[in-house]
């Protein structure tokens, strides 16, 4: 979404809340607990694009087993893009949910306007989270209006081990092995990875871990703060190594026309068509022989495993990462379900919903004494593919996301310039269209 509009939109969700919330005051007298029914059950709305339809069942029925006098009316979103459109709509008619998912991206000071600040509900137990993760969740003016729930990094690359042994390869550990395992599976009819550069989102993400590699690694932070230009040499060397990787043949034709999902993993990886995958660390629970992907698809009775991306630049490739996920609390709840929302936030953040959660491995945790559980059944090649992203995400020492005060739609507009140049324009001048 261009500026212009982004910026139109905030006002105008602005302007139409303060209205909502007047006509609210004036029409409401007294009404601190409306949804709670005369037995005394509150009923919670709770907007979010995860968890999954297959994650968020036991979490709420584990809340609800230990605490029946509160309903989550759970309300999922099939995408974060669908999601986000959906959050816009409620806060323009002046129906914030009671609970909803938002992320740390250069929108969230926008969210996190319409929620409570945390030190309202959470001061006496948010220290069971992890300090720097709190920080994501802060807004400019210093309040922290979000919860941390998971985590998650980037880049890593899902793959299929049976199809590496068929093909008698190696997994690649450098950008010349990564070329040499391309040229093998491309002379044997498969993909090698199979990118979803179509979603601004991942080649941001991509790029991201990418430029850590040239200079300090610290450029793309700096040039997402105005502090740096974009055509700065370490960028516009990372940005000429991301255009190799579409030249060289590593990622397949056409990548910036494919989405990461469903079309990168259902019509290369799980058709057994490519190798491997490009993303992120949630996609580690693909490796679980109870993950609700692989059933009924080509590589059913394949061993699927993950590991972080080759280096490509000049230093030691390290995962990118930070809060994934985040649970903001409507700044319009007070009473019983003021009370019952802490609870759930709670529930999700440090206990036993955050555990359950976790243990899918849509993301890692953001508590400070919570870690994945692999039930006893796992393969050898699951558990190392889980040790290995756990290992790499505790040694990150670098953001998975750049933030703007002046561009919002930063993220998008960097994904769209890299898809401009993986599709052949000239890095420097690309680059140059951000500053």
């Amino acid at each position: 979404m261009p500026r212009s509009l982004r910026a139109a939109r905030r006002r105008l969700i602005a302007a139409t809340a303060a209205v909502s919330a007047l006509g609210l005051l004036a029409a409401c007298a007294g009404g601190d607990d409306d949804g709670v029914a005369e037995d005394g059950t509150v009923t919670l709305t709770y907007r979010t694009w995860i968890p999954s339809a297959e994650q968020w069942r036991p979490i709420v029925e584990a809340f609800e087993a230990e605490n029946p006098d509160i309903k989550i009316d759970f309300q999922g979103a099939d995408a974060a893009d669908d999601y986000l459109g959906e959050l816009d709509n409620l806060i323009l008619a002046g129906e914030v949910p009671d609970l909803y998912g938002i992320q740390t991206t250069a929108a969230f000071d926008d969210y996190a306007e319409y929620a409570l600040d945390t030190d309202e509900y959470a001061a006496d137990w948010k220290d069971g989270l992890k300090p720097e993760l709190l920080e994501e969740t802060t807004t400019a003016d210093g309040e922290v209006k979000a919860l941390p729930i998971l985590t998650a990094g980037s880049e890593f690359y899902l793959y299929n081990q049976s199809l590496f042994d068929e093909l008698g390869l190696d997994v690649p550990t450098d950008y010349e092995s990564l070329l040499a395992v391309s040229k093998a599976a491309k002379a044997e009819g498969y993909t090698s990875f199979a990118m979803g550069a179509a979603d601004t989102w991942h080649d941001a993400d991509f790029f991201v871990w990418l430029s850590t590699q040239y200079g300090d690694g610290e450029d793309v932070y700096r040039a997402s703060g105005g502090e740096e230009s974009w055509t700065s040499p370490s960028l516009v060397e990372a940005a000429t190594a991301w255009q190799k990787l579409f030249e060289d043949g590593v990622f397949q034709a056409a990548a910036t026309s494919t989405t990461t999902y469903p079309s990168a993993r259902d019509d290369y990886l799980l058709a057994r068509k490519s190798l491997a995958m490009p993303t992120g660390s949630w996609h580690v629970s693909a490796t679980l022989t109870d993950n609700p992907e692989t059933p009924g698809s080509a590589v059913e009775d394949d061993e699927l495993a993950m590991a972080p991306f080759p280096t490509i630049g000049d230093t030691p490739a390290t995962s990118t990462s930070g809060v994934d996920y985040a649970l903001a609390l409507s700044a319009d709840l007070s009473g019983a379900k003021l009370e019952a929302a802490t609870k759930f936030a709670k529930f999700l953040s440090i206990g036993e919903g955050q555990q359950i959660w976790v243990n899918t491995l849509q993301g890692f945790p953001a508590a400070n004494d919570v870690q994945p559980e692999l039930s006893d059944g796992e393969s050898q090649t699951a558990v190392d593919s889980v040790q290995r992203v756990s290992d790499a995400l505790q040694a990150s020492d670098h953001a998975r996301k750049v933030k703007s005060t002046d561009n919002e739609g930063l993220e998008n507009d960097l994904g769209v310039v890299l898809q401009n140049i993986a599709n052949g324009a000239d890095p420097a001048k690309e680059l140059g269209t951000l500053d």
